[in-house]
């Protein structure tokens, strides 16, 4: 039987240790020498932005025709040096604040930031979107090596004026589990967007109904209210949906739309929360704001919601 990791973000023991690492006078130290550095490296890229202008208007000035020469090559190697800056930054952010946190509770957690979860569970999620960004890529030290990411799926429309703009379908988490669920195809549980004025339920980027699908209803009037159960499993889909995952996508469904897609390699969860979380401070005052329990903190509540679905619904296989 798989351990229970539900619990482990709760626990009292973990936040102890992790306040007492914090306050530790070894780590203070550490602590204080990498948000100085990262501060310099949130600060630099602003002056040598303004030096880099003066240069390029003198060379405008003085070398006329070669002056577009010298314009572009600054371009590039201030191109170069930002995108190496933003990485060293991530690199401070991630091995100095989150994975130590992430690591008290389940040791073996690995991140790639710059990376996502893979592209056909985001768009099995995300069904109708076309675009998908995802970062923060977080592999959990759990039995089901579980994957969680930040995600923003979106698309393009153009305008009266034939200009392209941006349209956010999704912004929030995505958390997936490998699990072997014996489920015969998949099961989407899919949060009702809006209802029109007929009554029909709009799904919008979380995709309707498909030809290979059978709807299922429950006797809980608010989840019918909430969410729409597509299914080509008639059977595990009523295994799995007993009164304690109803209960528990009752509640969520007041704080924000969850989506559920299962098959039978794993279980996937998204959660539109509108922000992303973890982002790499971009000044010094979020520099200075940075700690082991604040970063705790942010992880904690929502994180043992994710695993509470995902221990209930792996009881069932």
């Amino acid at each position: 039987m798989k351990e229970k990791f539900r619990d482990k973000f709760t626990d009292p023991d973990i936040i102890k240790k992790i306040q007492e690492l914090e306050n530790s006078p070894q780590n203070m130290e550490k602590l204080k020498v990498i948000k100085a550095k990262m501060k310099d490296r949130a600060t630099k890229p602003l002056f040598l932005g303004c030096l880099g202008l003066i240069i390029a208007g003198n060379a405008a000035i003085y070398f006329k025709a070669y002056g577009a020469i010298v314009i572009f090559i600054m371009i590039i190697i201030a191109s170069n040096y930002l995108e190496k800056n933003r990485h060293n930054m991530t690199d401070d952010y991630v091995n100095n604040f989150l994975l130590p946190v992430l690591k008290e509770i389940l040791p073996d957690t690995r991140i790639n930031y710059l990376e996502g979860i893979d592209l056909e569970i985001l768009g099995n999620l995300i069904y109708n979107s076309k675009k998908y960004y995802s970062n923060c890529h977080i592999i959990f030290g759990d039995d089901y090596k579980t994957e969680f990411c930040n995600l923003r799926a979106y698309h393009y429309i153009k305008d009266k004026d034939k200009t392209e703009e941006e349209v956010v379908d999704f912004e929030g988490q995505v958390l997936a589990a490998k699990m072997d669920t014996k489920i015969k195809g998949h099961i989407r549980i899919v949060p009702v967007v809006k209802e029109n004025f007929l009554g029909d339920k709009i799904y919008r980027a979380y995709g309707s109904k498909r030809k290979d699908e059978k709807e299922v209803r429950v006797e809980s009037i608010k989840f019918n209210d909430s969410y729409s159960i597509f299914s080509t499993d008639d059977f595990y889909t009523r295994l799995i949906l007993d009164p304690k995952i109803i209960e528990i996508l009752n509640d969520w469904s007041d704080k924000m739309r969850v989506c559920l897609y299962m098959d039978e390699k794993y279980i996937a969860i998204s959660f539109e929360s509108h922000k992303f979380l973890f982002p790499v401070p971009g000044g010094g005052k979020s520099v200075e704001n940075l700690s082991l329990s604040g970063e705790y903190e942010k992880i904690r509540g929502k994180l043992s919601y994710f695993y509470e679905l995902i221990d209930i619904i792996g009881e069932k296989f």
